[in-house]
């Protein structure tokens, strides 16, 4: 069961077929997420097929999907 806390994320890709990817800070898959730019999923929740909930952080990034680090942890 994942953890109760919303975490952020950091940093966005696109996949090969052009959707907006992260990393989920639960369980670390990447995930597809709704939006068609950075923009519009910034400071948007979504939650994972883990049960667990993410949010985009509105100074997230874009990066390569090759670059996709990873996020868990409560920040500060």
């Amino acid at each position: 069961m994942p953890e109760e806390y919303i975490y952020d994320v950091k940093q966005i890709a696109r996949d090969n077929d052009r959707s907006l990817i992260c990393r989920c800070p639960h369980c670390q898959n990447v995930i597809g997420i709704e939006g068609d730019d950075i923009e519009d999923v910034q400071g948007e929740q979504y939650q994972c097929r883990c049960g667990g909930w993410l949010q985009v952080d509105y100074d997230a990034v874009r990066v390569r999907p090759d670059n996709l680090a990873p996020n868990k942890g409560i920040p500060d």
